[in-house]
């Protein structure tokens, strides 16, 4: 057995050391030197990645050190935080989270608010005076842990949650009151023992160890394999476990969760790039269910947090030398940092990025060449819809470019369209568990979502025209069509995405072709100034 060096990583509170990407993955190294830069981030620990193979080297048995490691890792958190894991006065919560050396967005599984239960709820209710809070944080620990350790399907929980908000007579669950999150609370708890045949698990640590052990599962995952295929990922090495105290974006007004990139990434340009959404935690915004607020909303209500934002943009540009995408929470008007990450961006984009940056003095003409050394600059351009035509409805755009392609609804008749043609796969809402439909399509169209979304993210990286958040939009799946700006749609359909504007058309759109030739030959000035 290897010492402790490469099985537990510690960051946050008065910690220096920093990890490799290899041994502790993509997650936690990043949040170890985070931390050694003074950017504040929720204290936690990191299993390692060798753990993980341990783990299914020994047909999926937890390694025998791995209570000892956690025990130790608790014990620092709790030092850090004045909080103890399932106390019933200062209740601790954790997320616990995946990270693999290279990084593979919203494919591996989260946990958060693990340790929550009914002790530790009366302690948060007495600690926060907020019994909504309180209930809320239950609730979501109830519907991941049926998800994720369970294998419960989402819409099981969803379609309680939409029952409830239609009784309410509402459209979004952080307006629900106390009263109606503690019933959904207990509907939760009621189809967790049902689906499972035993209650959900009291005790933290139970819970803690059937959380890590699903975390782990997920690295061989059928939608991580695909992932891993598709990007060619042929020995990433395995998943560590990043164990973290939670931060409460739900907790009040003053608190949200959101995600943001450095700079553009799919046009390349300056400034931030910031999905937010208020009374909300972290997997609200990256899963793809909900589209986050404006940034002018943002500005107004929380003014002093979209300028801290761009600082720390600022700072993780000049130590990471690329453009960066960064999860955050506020809690109570404070900020903190959840991970960053090299953006994954638009060809276009990377051009762009890397071109200012070189300008800006903030990378050498070697690095950015280096941060662009996959672009093939003969398919860099830049596309644009010429119909006069009004367009059956716009969403907001996640990816440039046009497509004209068939309607698909899932994998199945996104692959067959696929074969003689092109398909756009138009959904409710996507996720990482689509990524077979979203490889075989040239197109994405959500009816929910938020621009960072872990699925456009993806979808973005993969060239793929994306737009999301379409309000016109309506899917009735048992009929196979869909209705955008009210006008009827059948799945094999034709419909034209224009990425630049975030318009729908019907039918096959005419479309030009520009290409941004003083950026390429600049590109290319360098790399002959390379060669000689």
């Amino acid at each position: 057995m290897n010492d402790d060096s490469d099985r537990i990583l510690f960051f946050g509170g008065n910690e220096k050391r920093t990890g490799e990407n290899e041994v502790f993955g993509n997650k936690a190294a990043y949040l170890s030197k985070l931390s050694v830069m003074g950017i504040p981030v929720p204290p936690g620990f990191c299993l390692g990645v060798p753990i993980c193979n341990e783990y299914y080297y020994g047909s999926c048995t937890l390694p025998d050190d791995l209570e000892s490691l956690i025990r130790t890792g608790i014990t620092f958190i709790e030092e850090c935080t004045g909080r103890k894991f399932g106390d019933s006065k200062k209740p601790l919560l954790l997320s616990i989270r995946s990270g693999a050396a290279v990084s593979m967005p919203g494919v591996m599984d989260t946990l958060l608010n693990v340790g929550m239960n009914a002790q530790s709820l009366e302690g948060l209710i007495l600690k926060t005076g907020n019994p909504g809070f309180a209930w809320d944080i239950y609730r979501r620990l109830l519907e991941n842990y049926g998800v994720i350790v369970l294998g419960h399907e989402p819409a099981l929980y969803r379609d309680l949650l939409r029952r409830t908000l239609q009784e309410e007579g509402i459209n979004d669950e952080c307006l629900l009151d106390f009263d109606s999150l503690r019933k959904l609370a207990k509907n939760y708890e009621t189809l967790l023992q049902k689906k499972s045949g035993k209650p959900f698990p009291q005790n933290a640590y139970e819970q803690l160890d059937y959380c890590v052990k699903a975390v782990l599962d997920s690295w061989m995952s059928k939608k991580a394999r695909s992932y891993r295929e598709i990007h060619k990922l042929d020995s990433p090495g395995g998943t560590a476990v990043t164990i973290q105290s939670m931060v409460f974006g739900n907790l009040n007004s003053n608190s949200g969760a959101g995600v943001a990139f450095s700079r553009n990434p799919w046009t390349g340009n300056r400034g931030i790039v910031v999905d937010f959404k208020f009374r909300a935690q972290g997997e609200d915004v990256v899963s793809g269910y909900e589209a986050g607020t404006s940034r002018d909303e943002l500005i107004t209500r929380m003014g002093p947090i979209y300028q801290e934002l761009k600082k720390t943009a600022g700072q993780l540009e000049k130590n990471f030398r690329d453009m960066q995408d960064f999860e955050f929470t506020v809690e109570n008007g404070r900020l903190f940092i959840l991970q960053t990450r090299p953006g994954k961006r638009a060809q276009l984009a990377a051009l762009k990025i890397a071109s200012d940056m070189v300008e800006e003095g903030l990378i050498s003409i070697d690095e950015g060449l280096d941060n662009i050394r996959d672009i093939n600059t003969s398919r860099i351009f830049v596309e644009t819809v010429n119909s006069a035509e009004k367009p059956a409805a716009t969403g907001d755009s996640a990816s440039l470019g046009v497509v004209s392609g068939k309607i698909a609804f899932g994998q199945e008749k996104s692959v067959f369209f696929a074969e003689t043609g092109k398909s756009v796969l138009v959904k409710e809402y996507a996720s990482p568990d689509d990524i077979g439909a979203i490889a075989a399509a040239s197109g994405i169209l959500t009816a929910r979502g938020a621009r960072t979304s872990h699925a456009a993210v993806v979808a973005r990286q993969m060239g793929k025209v994306c737009i999301v958040n379409c309000k016109e939009l309506e899917i009735e799946l048992s009929k196979k069509r869909c209705f955008i700006g009210g006008k009827e749609f059948h799945e094999g359909d034709t419909i034209t995405l224009d990425g630049s504007s975030g318009h729908i058309y019907p039918g096959e759109a005419e479309f030009s072709i520009i290409r941004p030739l003083d950026l390429i030959e600049k590109v290319e000035g360098w790399k002959k100034g390379q060669q000689n």
